[in-house]
């Protein structure tokens, strides 16, 4: 019995519980050593790209400005009529390209007054009952000047069998969620991620100090041995970090692979599934309603805030499906008022607003602004864009940790010998 258990009249553990708590801590830090080294590796190229994508937007914009950046002629400037800015681009689109066709087309408009709208298209998809061809199936967007109605320029953004095709930010995304092996790399890289957490919280723990040992468990020894120096980096690094670490990889999770967590989650609180497959009424004579129409029925659902989003209805029963972003969304990227509208009458289907999420709904749709750091403004994407490198940290002081303990292992053999 210790002196310490004297003092507090505890028990001193059987030699039975010691060894079973012993057998414990070896396991545990075992499945630690062996995830982290394997799946860790992922787990680092994801932290660096994920630096990357902290800023994705302004990069994009940096590296492209000539055709995603335009001049307003005066501060107080006016788009043109929608349709106006969609005819534009509509010269640029293949013949067969056009709303109700069954070629998916959308317009994206930006969150800043020198933004360009993008509209964009996808082409090569298969009729209905035939095998699609990868080789054919590729997006492209058209980017158009909002304030003079004229194209600024075209690119090609993805292409189904060759994702060295997309933009530098698209690559990078593609490397960061699914490593290039879209879309069945996502859930792969989900379960990867599930394994992550794992170790994550068995590092946690394996760490977490015992009573009045907090400040030499969070410290580093930058003078002791270099065994020692190694672990208490890797330690503190990992338990001052871990928090951090835990939602980052469980938001990726989640986004890699929903429908599960939002089962999940739904048991504790209702989740809600937007309608996307709703069709809009028969024609009878009528045609399609065009963006600007739309855009005033969006307006009439979502007073305020700005037109992110529009996507026009795919085949003669599609319909439109409209975002509009308000200011006070914590999701900034990709806003949650979304209203699925009929075609042809212009009645409301479906909608959803975040102003009015359950409790469940709302903790999902944190998952992202969390994940990127725009929760917190441009402070949160900059604390992201550095917090990126954790995982390497991690990586390579587990990895020299790891070296240094074999190598000790195999000079006590070679002694025994």
């Amino acid at each position: 019995m210790s002196l310490g258990q004297i003092r507090t009249g505890e028990a001193a553990p059987t030699t039975a519980h010691a060894r079973s708590k012993g057998r414990l801590r070896r396991f545990s830090t075992s499945a630690h050593r062996w995830i982290g080294l394997v799946a860790g590796a992922y787990l680092v190229l994801a932290g660096l790209t994920g630096s990357v994508l902290a800023f994705w937007q302004d990069i994009d914009e940096w590296l492209n400005a000539e055709t995603m950046l335009v001049e307003p002629p005066s501060a107080d400037s006016a788009y043109r009529p929608l349709a106006e800015i969609f005819a534009a681009a509509r010269e640029h689109m293949p013949p067969d390209v056009a709303p109700g066709s069954k070629f998916p087309i959308f317009m994206k408009f930006p969150s800043h007054r020198r933004g360009a709208v993008w509209v964009a298209y996808i082409t090569g998809l298969p009729d209905k009952g035939e095998k699609p061809d990868l080789s054919k199936i590729e997006g492209r967007t058209i980017f158009v000047d909002p304030y003079r109605a004229k194209v600024t320029g075209e690119r090609l953004q993805n292409k189904m069998s060759d994702p060295f095709a997309q933009p530098f930010v698209y690559l990078m995304m593609s490397l960061h969620c699914a490593l290039l092996l879209e879309p069945f790399g996502r859930i792969a890289i989900a379960a990867v991620g599930m394994l992550l957490l794992v170790s994550t919280v068995v590092g946690i723990a394996l760490w977490w100090p015992s009573r009045g040992k907090w400040k030499t468990a969070l410290g580093v020894k930058w003078r002791a041995a270099p065994e020692r120096l190694v672990y208490d980096i890797h330690k503190t690094v990992g338990a001052a970090l871990g928090i951090v670490l835990l939602v980052s990889i469980f938001s990726g999770v989640y986004m890699n692979f929903k429908a599960p967590w939002r089962a999940l989650v739904s048991l504790v609180s209702p989740v809600h599934e937007l309608p996307m497959k709703a069709r809009s009424e028969a024609a009878q004579g009528r045609a399609s309603l065009g963006p600007d129409a739309i855009a005033a029925v969006a307006d009439g659902v979502f007073p305020g805030g700005y037109l992110q989003m529009l996507q026009f209805p795919v085949g003669p029963e599609g319909t439109f499906v409209v975002g509009k972003h308000a200011d006070d969304e914590v999701n900034k990227a990709g806003g949650g008022r979304i209203a699925i509208i009929d075609q042809y009458s212009g009645r409301t289907l479906a909608s959803q607003d975040p102003h009015v999420f359950t409790a469940g709904e709302r903790f999902l749709e944190w998952q992202y602004p969390l994940h990127s750091g725009e929760a917190f403004g441009d402070a949160g994407r900059a604390f992201m864009a550095v917090f990126g490198v954790v995982p390497l940290a991690l990586y390579v002081t587990g990895f020299i940790r790891w070296r240094q303990k074999r190598r000790a292992r195999k000079r006590m053999e070679q002694r025994r010998a």
